[in-house]
């Protein structure tokens, strides 16, 4: 017998955008592309458990922000330079194939204008944020995600950095209204994934295209207190 290397589940990347470095981390190398970004003040490794059990199945990147882990801070946050950005990335990735762009609670409405201007499979808000939110004080924004429920043997994966003028820098891509015309290309599929049940809304993130899955669970990390759950959600849309 012969020794063997075998490949790590997870490979760490860099990639310079025209505005700055990117800090990304990929699992598998086919199948469709599952595009992951965090909340904001949070980092990509919120994404591992669920990223490590898609990645039989698809092509997964995890990013961190701009201003986060180890993707360079910028002077401004603009959604759609962050958006060209993404693509870019895909592009610069060899991907062809329209991804499933998912966003956690603030970055949800990020991904919502992804899937608005950019080709996309399906677009998934988890916990995403009640439309026409104030944007709240650092104390508060952190709070409400009662970091407490997650399971603790994932709860250093989603360790947020307390840095009130990022939130605020950010304003503009927490504060995204869903546009009222149809995506630039394609119909995606909209899946809004919910720890509990959401208040009652007249927006389309609750009816119009959406399909809305509620977890039973507490906290707002549908993806971290019930991985199983939501791979299968995930595969779903493959």
């Amino acid at each position: 017998m012969t020794d063997q290397t075998l490949p790590p589940l997870r490979a760490t990347c860099s990639w310079r955008s025209p505005l700055g470095l990117w800090r990304f981390d990929t699992w598998g190398g086919h199948g469709r592309p599952i595009l992951l970004i965090p909340a904001i003040l949070f980092h990509r490794t919120m994404w591992w458990p669920a990223a490590a059990d898609l990645r039989q199945h698809a092509t997964v990147i995890a990013v961190d922000l701009p201003g986060h882990g180890g993707t360079a801070a910028r002077r401004r946050y603009h959604p759609d330079d962050l958006v060209a950005e993404l693509s870019l990335l895909l592009h610069t990735l060899g991907i062809r194939q329209a991804p499933i762009v998912v966003g956690h609670a603030s970055a949800a409405p990020l991904a919502v204008y992804f899937a608005a201007r950019c080709s996309a499979h399906a677009v998934v808000a988890v916990d995403p944020p009640r439309p026409h939110e104030p944007l709240p004080e650092p104390d508060r924004y952190l709070t409400a995600f009662d970091l407490d429920a997650i399971p603790s043997y994932y709860r250093d994966l989603a360790t947020p950095a307390f840095d009130p003028h990022l939130l605020t820098a950010y304003a503009a891509c927490m504060r995204l209204e869903e546009p009222s015309t149809s995506p630039a290309v394609g119909r995606p599929a909209h899946l809004a994934l919910h720890s509990r049940q959401p208040p009652p809304s007249p927006t389309t993130t609750t009816d119009g295209p959406w399909r809305n899955h509620v977890y039973d669970t507490p906290g707002r990390f549908a993806h971290l207190t019930d991985v199983p759950r939501f791979v299968g959600d995930i595969r779903r849309l493959l």
